[in-house]
């Protein structure tokens, strides 16, 4: 509120102390104080409101909890509870005006309307009894608003396992009716509020972003042309200048360190800002000025804006950077990335599951233990939709690729399964552990409903795409012994050299060599199935699959991933923040 606004109103209190006054010494039998009167008035006001009165429409949501708060507490005010309030009103207001900063249209929290209703308080030609009806509608509208505003900051708008199921199983903060009152119940609303602001890094960086963003959001976005030829360093490109221009913008190029562009040239000063550019956008960084690149330099500020919204939306629902050390796979960024103590240790390519029918699911589960040289039960859909097809093309495929096969739990001989045989489905695929099993020489395991697993592959080349929705469904990992090294520190009797001698990988160090060939048979025991071994985790180390199309980096870095699922279309058609 403005001074004078602030000003008016506090005078207008004042008046309606003294007219108080009046009414208590000319009835000296029923003395009553400010906030005596006002219950009086809460209690006619509650028992007004329907479906039909102006301000049903604004605390619908929350109506039948207000009205059980305040009958519980003999009607109370909390928010006009003495001539004070004005200061009080005044702060808690500042904080629904200050949503923005979290990427909330200030409008949810019917800012003008609470206003409007204030105004009128300080209006000449009210009555007494309008005065105070308008201070009971700011009471209950200026209610509702904490109520709202102090839930979406602690558990989001949505509630993603409804909105994405049943493919969203991360932990969420799921808010009793006694929790989302609690805010009504403290006395010190400012502090309440103050206490319950996202805190963590990630969440703070990215609403440092969205200042910035918000800030170039008028700024003229020319648009640069699409080019058939990729450009490469020494090339001389038209509209290399104008590439330079949303370097700049864009803070990958600091002007007071990098020379201005002169020419329609591709310099060569340009080239780490353009790989800077292209690996923050999960781009192959290799400066080469290409059709996607310059897609992605066009996207506009406001585009980065509604993205940052929507993943600030995501970082309310759950904040697990408090844990130690954790893994954490987010689906858009194809990117498996180790944390440890708040800081990322090391990141692994993944691919994960096809946009159609085989998405990877959004869960949480814990690491504890890893298979070597593991068999693969193929399932029916696999069957269905893959192995059908090697078989119409190959007689021998099942064979050359180590399967065994099964129909009413015994095992049957592979030239006996044809096509035919496959399609009813009455036949079980396992493929032995060997050079060309699908998941490799190590899958990690953590509980989950969805039989999704982290493994290995023998299937390279995807890892050299910038799309790696590929998989089935579960995750396939470029670099599975940097994470068997990362899970096994400190946490099993194997070690990583263990691990590789036992999937088959030459050591020069004999005598680690050695030292395995002791210690096998023990490692193995009761854990062994001829070539699998099972390796178990004296700890289990959490694991996080989540979906994130923006975030900003250690480095301040704000990275931006293709929706590959379609999930921010779906959230942002949810959200009422825009």
């Amino acid at each position: 509120m403005n001074f004078f606004f602030k000003l008016t109103f506090l005078l207008s209190f004042i008046v309606l102390g003294i007219l108080l006054e009046k009414i208590n010494s000319n009835n000296t039998k029923h003395q009553l104080n400010f906030s005596d009167e006002l219950k009086n008035y809460l209690v006619i006001r509650f028992n007004q409101i329907d479906s039909t009165d102006f301000l049903f429409a604004f605390i619908k949501d929350n109506f039948e909890n207000l009205k059980s708060f305040y009958s519980t507490n003999n009607f109370k005010p909390v928010i006009f509870s003495d001539l004070k309030s004005i200061y009080i009103v005044d702060s808690l207001l500042a904080f629904f005006e200050k949503s923005n900063e979290h990427g909330i249209n200030p409008e949810v929290y019917n800012i003008k309307v609470i206003k409007n209703e204030l105004k009128k308080i300080t209006e000449p030609n009210k009555s007494l009894n309008e005065k105070y009806s308008h201070i009971i509608n700011s009471e209950i509208l200026i209610a509702n608003s904490l109520i709202n505003y102090s839930t979406h900051l602690r558990q989001g708008f949505v509630d993603p396992t409804k909105l994405f199921s049943p493919n969203y199983v991360l932990p969420h903060r799921i808010l009793s009716d006694k929790d989302k009152m609690e805010v009504l119940s403290t006395k010190n609303k400012v502090a309440f509020l103050d206490s319950i602001q996202p805190k963590s890094e990630r969440y703070v960086r990215l609403q440092n972003a969205l200042k910035r963003y918000e800030s170039i959001a008028n700024v003229n976005w020319e648009t640069i042309s699409l080019t058939k030829n990729k450009i490469e360093p020494g090339d001389f490109f038209p509209q290399i200048k104008n590439v330079y221009k949303r370097l700049v913008l864009l803070g990958f190029i600091d002007t007071t360190k990098f020379q201005k562009l002169t020419s329609n040239k591709y310099e060569k000063f340009l080239v780490e800002p353009v790989k800077s550019f292209q690996k923050s956008h999960g781009l192959i960084p290799d400066g080469v000025i290409g059709k996607t690149t310059i897609e992605r330099l066009n996207i506009t500020p406001q585009e980065y804006v509604k993205k940052i919204k929507l993943n600030l939306e995501r970082f309310r629902w759950y904040d697990y950077t408090d844990s130690s050390k954790y893994i954490l796979v987010n689906i858009p960024d194809f990117n498996l990335r180790i944390i440890e103590g708040k800081k990322e240790v090391s990141a692994i390519k993944v691919c994960v599951g096809r946009k159609i029918n085989w998405q990877t699911p959004i869960l949480y589960g814990q690491l504890s233990h890893l298979v070597l040289n593991p068999t693969w039960s193929v399932p029916q859909s696999i069957v269905q939709e893959e192995i059908l097809s090697g078989l119409k093309k190959d007689s021998l495929y099942l064979k050359k690729r180590n399967f065994r096969a099964y129909k009413n739990g015994k095992r049957v001989d592979l030239s006996e399964i044809n096509v035919k045989e496959l399609k009813t489905k009455k036949i079980r695929l396992i493929q032995d552990p060997g050079a060309g099993n699908a998941l490799g020489k190590i899958k990690f395991m953590f509980d989950n409903s969805f039989g999704v697993y982290l493994h290995d592959t023998p299937t390279r080349a995807p890892f050299n795409y910038t799309n790696r929705a590929v998989s089935h469904g579960c995750v396939r990992v470029e670099n599975p012994y940097l994470l068997a090294e990362f899970l096994l520190k400190n946490n099993s009797e194997w070690t990583i050299d263990y691990v590789k001698l036992e999937t088959g990988q030459q050591l020069d160090d004999k005598n680690i060599l050695a030292e395995f060939q002791k210690v096998r048979n023990k490692l193995r025991k009761n854990f062994s199935y001829g070539k699998t071994t099972e390796v178990y985790l004296n700890n289990h180390i959490n694991l996080f699959i989540d979906y994130f199309t923006v975030w900003v980096d250690e480095n301040g870095i704000l990275n931006y991933r293709e929706d590959v699922y379609n999930k921010d279309i779906v959230l942002e058609k949810s959200l009422p923040i825009w």
